[in-house]
């Protein structure tokens, strides 16, 4: 089979697999809220129409988990919420990814804390009581689910230390003395555990980590680290909060220089994995995290990565999430695939796409669409019109966008017979519910009725749905607003 793009640009019927890294993880807010029902019913729906294989959230060892604290002095633990947690994850198909955070208060030494929640972002006071509790978490969670089991799991040592006073307020040395503890009472359990850090910002502390770990015999068994197209350049000292759209690409070649660091080092076979990412981390970006252009900017970062690394967990699942309380509205710049109401974001759209192409790929020029066939000759196409923002503004406004439609077409090849074509289409005005939510005024509390209408109007468009006789050929031609996504879904007709 061949294929032609618009102006003759042929694509080879040479197939590779196609590298499914980015169904590998998602993110999700706190441990807590997830013995809430309505982000479980949004974990379902996630499960049932996309699929990943692990789910990270924060704060396994928060207080309102319950596994920590002392009774004259001694430890006393208590895994039952760690088990309502984690029995939910493997009942809907996906394994915890584990971030060993924050510290309890009965453990900590300091009590600085962060976000709504009040996480405790210190040190532990002792660390023979820390490698205590990891010990008897580890061992709990295997006596539960099974060795064989967890040896699959992932062993995050916390989340961005580096972001001193926020994230952790210790140094860097103290964050290494954690790792240090932490990697030793794990592998004291079993070998095959794996355990790795340090899950950064912005690619940070790898090196440094890596170096440590070299000079002091530690194991490392993936690397962590997070990123996001807005962000601060911290390792030139900027201040956190000063933040600047450092234009898509910045997300490969970020990726690329930190898979360099670990192939290049003693643990060149270790993992690489991207345990946080989105477009920005403003809570108040809603066109950066709650518009098409979400979905358009996901698409062309997964493609430009695809083989790169070992996973790349999108930040995150559901809006509900409460770093900064609940949110105050429908649509607030808040992370997830769907909003507080249940309601699919165009970006929940790209990744069911996604999800749904087969798993051989027809090799192409183009670095805005895949082709894909399955063994039965049966297609699937997937394409989209990236724009970057001409300026940004993470208040909530609209980005202003270097604004192109892209006309185009496919020829596909060695096509005989009848097909189904099925088209779908998610734009500024179609599979969007932040637009329809605007559209009806951008009420700050919705109605039942109207979050049905939400429900039911936000789905992608089915554009074409009908039957083709093709003698040879298909022809595929679209045209791409900016930030529009069409799906192709192409089936043989049983004669």
């Amino acid at each position: 089979m061949t294929v032609f793009l618009k102006n003759d640009i042929c694509i080879s019927d040479t197939t590779t697999t196609l590298d499914r890294y980015f169904q590998n993880c998602i993110g999700s807010c706190h441990a807590y809220l997830t013995l809430r029902e309505d982000f479980r019913k949004h974990v379902r729906t996630v499960q049932n129409e996309i699929g990943f294989n692990n789910l990270r959230c924060h704060g396994i060892f928060h207080d309102w988990v319950g596994v920590y604290r002392e009774v004259d002095g001694k430890p006393v633990f208590n895994f039952q919420n760690v088990n309502k947690i984690y029995d939910f994850f493997l009942e809907q198909g996906v394994k915890p990814y584990v971030e060993l955070s924050f510290m309890p208060s009965a453990l900590a030494s300091s009590s600085d804390t962060i976000f709504h929640y009040q996480a405790n972002i210190s040190p532990p006071k002792d660390h023979g009581l820390w490698r205590q509790m990891i010990t008897a978490f580890v061992k709990h969670l295997i006596n539960r689910y099974g060795l064989e089991e967890v040896k699959t799991w992932y062993f995050e040592v916390w989340n961005e230390p580096d972001l001193k006073g926020l994230f952790w307020s210790g140094s860097q040395a103290d964050y290494f003395e954690l790792y240090r503890h932490t990697a030793l009472a794990i592998k004291a359990i079993d070998e095959q555990l794996k355990v790795g850090g340090p899950s950064t910002s912005r690619n940070l502390w790898i090196q440094e980590l890596i170096d440590f770990c070299t000079e002091n015999d530690l194991p490392i068994d993936f690397i962590s680290t997070h990123h996001y197209c807005a962000d601060a350049a911290l390792e030139t000292g900027s201040d956190v909060f000063n933040l600047e759209y450092r234009g898509q690409k910045a997300m490969l070649s970020d990726v690329l220089t930190a898979v360099k660091q670990v192939r290049n080092s003693k643990f060149s076979k270790a993992e690489v994995h991207y345990s946080e990412w989105n477009v920005s981390p403003c809570h108040e970006d809603k066109y950066g995290k709650d518009s098409e252009f979400t979905a358009v900017f996901l698409l062309q970062t997964l493609k430009d990565l695809a083989g790169v690394v070992d996973s790349y967990s999108f930040w995150c699942l559901s809006d509900v999430f409460e770093e900064t309380g609940p949110g105050s509205q429908p649509y607030s710049g808040k992370y997830g695939l769907i909003n507080m109401h249940g309601i699919k974001k165009s970006v929940f759209h790209a990744y069911k796409f996604l999800s749904q192409l087969y798993d051989n790929v027809l090799a192409s020029p183009s670095n805005s669409s895949w082709v894909t066939r399955s063994k039965s000759g049966n297609l699937r196409v997937l394409s989209w019109n990236f724009n970057e923002p001409l300026s940004v503004d993470f208040n909530g406004n609209d980005y202003l966008l270097d604004e192109l439609n892209k006309d185009e077409s496919f020829e596909l090849s060695d096509i005989n017979g009848r097909y189904r074509v099925k088209g779908y289409r998610v734009d500024k005005f179609v599979g969007n519910s932040y637009r329809n939510w605007q559209a009806i005024g951008a009420p700050e509390y919705l109605t039942k009725t109207q979050v049905d209408e939400l429900i039911a109007s936000s789905e992608p468009e089915l554009f074409i749905d009908e039957e083709i006789s093709c003698d040879g050929i298909l022809a595929l031609q679209h045209l791409l607003t900016p930030c529009a996504i069409v799906f192709y879904d192409i089936e043989k007709v049983a004669e």
